[in-house]
């Protein structure tokens, strides 16, 4: 079964560069799994998530600002961590019927 492609939402709120290296670490990941994404970069204070929005990364400090919100999220302790995302990645993937 093919799946939709994904969106995906990178989200950060200390400036518009640390968004696009999460941005970049995500696109490198879906590459690495063969999984079809698009990627939009946002800071908390302009996020509109469309009803099309599959899954926000973030930083773990907006885990309290975002759980209302109804999408899956990944939260990372260390942005720039690009194992760390890998990791959270493949099990959220999992989850979601996408591996």
């Amino acid at each position: 079964m093919i799946k939709k492609k994904l969106k995906i939402v990178a989200l950060c709120g200390m400036g518009m560069g640390t968004v696009f290296l999460i941005k970049m670490n995500i696109e490198k990941v879906l590459r690495e799994l063969k999984i079809p994404g698009e990627v939009i970069a946002s800071n908390i204070s302009s996020l509109s998530l469309g009803h099309d929005t599959d899954l926000i990364v973030a930083s773990m400090d907006f885990e309290k600002l975002l759980k209302d919100k109804p999408v899956r999220k990944i939260f990372l302790k260390n942005l720039i961590d690009i194992g760390e995302l890998r990791t959270k990645m493949i099990t959220t993937l999992k989850e979601m019927g996408y591996l």
